[in-house]
């Protein structure tokens, strides 16, 4: 478990059914907006895939797990998940990565 003073980056990818690009679009650019203004966050980025214009990556940074927690927690991303939910056709994998010190 990450300590209080690791930096949390998080890798989510999606891939998005045909026809539901411009919704599941227009619902991230809702909450990258949103979550950039969290106290924790340090980067909140969507990336498309350049192959494959369904596949969606979030790259996230956060100051530490408890900013990572605090944004799993917000009211907002409840109602991004059930939208997300109804446009995705499979998940790429979630990968979450703590920072570590290569002095200990």
């Amino acid at each position: 478990m990450p300590s209080d003073s690791q930096r949390i980056v998080v890798w989510a990818g999606l891939k998005i059914k045909d026809g539901q690009v411009r919704r599941f679009c227009d619902a991230a650019e809702r909450i990258i907006s949103l979550t950039r203004k969290e106290a924790g966050c340090l980067r909140y980025d969507l990336l498309r895939d350049a192959s494959d214009p369904n596949s969606f990556w979030f790259f996230e940074e956060y100051k530490n797990s408890a900013a990572y927690a605090a944004h799993r927690a917000a009211d907002y991303m409840a109602d991004f998940r059930v939208l997300r939910g109804e446009c995705l056709e499979r998940y790429l994998g979630l990968r979450t990565f703590a920072e570590i010190s290569l002095r200990e």
